[in-house]
């Protein structure tokens, strides 16, 4: 009996060709997008969960209070995991990290590490890593010893075996004490190689234990087994108390951050390595929902507009004996042939596009990332299972139920061609794709914004050099500065610790306050030189710039910026004079600078504080002429070797730097847009096979028509009508989903586009026109048929 039904069903599938050729691409398009983007949200999702004690590690973060703001920081002091750990029996281990950039030499290589940590010698027993060469124990517990990564280790010492050998980074020597595995791609922080903490402890012996506000590592927590973590919370308030002296300055709250939720959480600042974003994977997974739902509609309405072609077989089915169970598998059986074909076929088309899609989101996807493969095996068989039983239920189900004779009367196919069921998906298919394209046209348009804003600073042609602050520049960084602005190309040379859209140092501040009292605060701090404002075309709002003709600039002199005299309730002009005390340099405000985005536009401008401290300075910023910046970049590495031998000539341009801020919402507008095409791609595939079913219904209808004198025009504009009306059905329905959905996503930023109607309008017409081209092919070909063909069985 199967062997009848599979031969029935190869059949009938042969015979409709066309149906099935459409039913089988827009399907299996549908859920091989549906499968790319899920590897991807399963990616995202998996971040951190290969540590064997994923579920037990937390990281300690802060709420700090000041008198004028909460901070909340991803940082932690370094008295916290030891004291954490000697007050509560429920913590069994921590470990501390500082991340930092280190000048690395062995021979004749040198480079610039910047993914580098110092952490404690528990790295290994809280976290997972792999240590290939070296003890899990021991390999950091000495100071100036390392351990290096696969990668690192080849980078310095090729096949040869480091353990043993030295490296000099930042003029020291470190011994190499281990080889571990390269640290996964799907870890929310990365580095090339981890530095003993006992390097830092044994130098810093004082403070490590009483600085409880020197907020520069990140703290994770292993908890014992069993631990109730709310319970745990809910003793930190008990343990601040105890520990820290509450002044103007105090902690309002240590919350625990699971390791597992680091990733997708928002971002506090000073976080370490690489974040996602929840609200990014939200809109995704819903383009894969909506993709695969406009192939399963397709798949239903197409299932059901042939199920009518198949009345009078039905009906001969049953006056032979048929029964009515036999003719529902028969039709399910079918429509699961269909379905798990085209499901084999999205798995063949995903697995092609694999490559391709992890270029795209900037993300190593492989079917590989999955825990099992009864995974594939079952995102292969459950779908086209499920699939061809829900779209092949209801024309099953409704034909099976007739009686012959009601089969054979006209009565019949009015169960389907009423339409209204087909109508309703079809509108439904209008409406996800309305919302995709005025979607995908939104996000551009803000990433537009994004690139195109006036950020209150000039980032255009614009080299950052590290030298990280080594001191052949540092000692005579002004003769540096002189000779590389002696290249034609270069326009002005300055020197800082930070540039924007790169991370600035916080540091504890006493700043006068409008009573007189000084008061503490954490303040985003950047050490400039006299040049860096001018260079950057960053405008002074009262008071001046750094100046050589005030000497004591260098030791008494500070700026803030608009945001920072606001924060502290005075006016620009009111800010100058103002007492600063910060890390033992004392001085006054002698200007306020305007505003400037030197975050991403996802935050709001920070009050920032600027000062002269060449020491603490670690990379160049050089302005070039933009006619041909690959020529200015050879003179300035030419020049650059001849004053350093001993450093890299080690460089980025700021705007891409600054670009990267915006990769998460760069990638959202790429895949959107990909598959928001792909999604149309299939609705119109869709659209094809309904008009095709359309117009072999109606071409009686059309011969009539033509013999009464309606031209082919008016044959397309009456066949193209009913769809013309469900995409005004589907617009008015659409746009305000849209407007909702991109209104939550243009929170993320402090600087937004206005949601006009333009995009909705350009949307609409977009889908229109694709409806109209891809239906009024058919109409065109059945208008331009002869009518005596049509007509000459009546």
């Amino acid at each position: 009996m199967f062997r009848n039904y599979l031969i029935t069903a190869l059949r009938n599938l042969y015979k409709n060709k066309v149906f099935s050729l459409i039913n089988v691409l827009g399907l299996s398009v549908g859920l091989a997008s549906f499968v790319l983007i899920s590897l991807y949200v399963y990616h995202e999702l998996s971040m951190d969960r290969y540590h064997a004690k994923a579920d037990r590690i937390y990281r300690i973060v802060e709420n700090l209070r000041t008198e004028n703001e909460l901070l909340f920081q991803s940082v932690s002091s370094p008295p916290m995991g030891p004291m954490l750990a000697k007050d509560f029996p429920e913590v069994e281990s921590y470990v501390r990290f500082t991340e930092g950039r280190y000048h690395v030499r062995r021979g004749d290589l040198s480079f610039y590490e910047n993914e580098a940590v110092v952490v404690d010698s528990t790295l290994f027993d809280v976290f997972s890593f792999q240590l290939l060469k070296g003890d899990r124990k021991t390999a950091l517990t000495k100071p100036h010893t390392v351990v290096l990564t696969e990668s690192t280790s080849g980078k310095y010492f090729g096949n040869s075996d480091p353990m043993g050998q030295t490296l000099e980074m930042d003029g020291e020597s470190y011994e190499v004490t281990g080889v571990m595995k390269d640290v996964p791609e799907n870890s929310h922080f990365q580095f090339d190689l981890a530095i003993s903490f006992s390097t830092w402890s044994s130098a810093n012996k004082e403070n490590e234990m009483r600085a409880w506000f020197w907020n520069g590592f990140h703290t994770y927590l292993l908890l014992r087994e069993g631990t109730d973590i709310e319970q745990l919370r809910a003793k930190i308030p008990g343990f601040i108390e105890r520990n820290i002296e509450k002044g103007g300055m105090y902690y309002e709250d240590l919350p625990l951050q699971p390791l597992t939720g680091i990733y997708l959480e928002t971002p506090r600042s000073w976080e370490n390595g690489k974040r996602g974003s929840a609200s990014n994977l939200y809109i995704l997974s819903a383009i894969a929902l909506f993709t695969l739902l406009i192939a399963c509609f397709n798949y239903v309405n197409l299932s059901t507009a042939r199920a009518t072609r198949r009345l009078k077989e039905v009906g001969l089915r049953k006056v032979l004996g048929a029964q009515r169970r036999m003719l529902i598998v028969q039709f399910l059986g079918e429509s699961i042939i269909v379905s798990l074909a085209a499901t084999f076929l999205a798995f063949l088309l995903a697995w092609l596009a694999l490559p391709s899609f992890s270029t795209l989101v900037e993300s190593q996807i492989s079917f590989g990332i999955l825990p099992d493969s009864s995974y594939v095996w079952a995102g292969l068989l459950v779908p086209g299972l499920l699939l061809g039983l829900l779209s092949g239920s209801y024309p099953a189900m409704m034909i099976s139920g007739f009686e012959p004779l009601q089969i054979f009367r006209p009565s019949a196919r009015g169960v389907f061609t009423h339409q209204t069921f087909r109508r309703i998906l079809v509108s439904l298919q209008f409406i996800i794709s309305i919302c995709l394209v005025s979607g995908t046209l939104l996000v551009y348009s803000q990433l537009n914004l994004v690139r195109h804003a006036n950020l209150g600073f000039t980032k255009d042609a614009t080299t950052v050099l590290y030298y990280n602050g080594d001191e052949s520049v540092r000692d005579h960084l002004d003769a540096v500065k002189n000779e590389l602005k002696s290249v034609h190309e270069v326009v002005s040379v300055t020197a800082s610790h930070s540039v924007p859209g790169q991370p600035v140092t916080n540091l504890y501040t006493m700043i006068e306050m409008t009573d007189g009292k000084m008061s503490p605060t954490n303040i985003n701090t950047n050490f400039v030189d006299h040049d860096f404002l001018p260079a950057y075309g960053i405008d002074i709002a009262a008071g001046r710039n750094f100046s050589r003709d005030f000497p004591a600039d260098d030791t008494t002199a500070f700026i803030l910026n608009e945001s920072a005299a606001k924060d502290f309730g005075w006016t620009p002009e009111e800010a100058l004079g103002k007492k600063v005390d910060q890390n033992r340099k004392k001085g006054m405000v002698i200007g306020v600078a305007k505003d400037f985005h030197y975050q991403s536009l996802h935050e709001t401008i920070q009050p920032i504080l600027f000062t002269l401290n060449k020491w603490a300075m670690s990379k160049l910023s050089i302005r070039v002429k933009g006619e041909d910046i690959p020529a200015a970049m050879s003179k300035l590495e030419e020049k650059w070797k001849t004053l350093t031998p001993g450093l890299p000539f080690e460089y980025s341009f700021l705007d891409q730097d600054y670009d990267r801020l915006y990769a998460a919402d760069a990638k959202l507008g790429k895949v959107t847009g990909v598959f928001s095409m792909l999604a149309i791609f299939v609705g119109c595939l869709g659209l094809l096979g309904l008009t095709s079913f359309s117009v072999e219904r109606r071409v009686k209808e059309i011969g009539i028509r033509k013999v009464l004198g309606a031209t082919s025009g008016h044959v397309v504009f009456i066949i193209s009508s009913e769809f013309i009306k469900l995409i005004g059905i589907a617009f008015l329905l659409a746009v305000p989903i849209t407007y909702y959905m991109i209104l939550q996503w243009l929170r993320n930023f402090t600087d937004r586009i206005t949601i006009g109607p333009w995009s909705f309008i350009l949307a609409g017409c977009a889908v229109l026109v694709l409806t109209w081209l891809t239906v009024s092919y058919l109409s065109f070909k059945a208008a331009a048929t002869n009518p005596s063909q049509a007509l000459r069985n009546e």
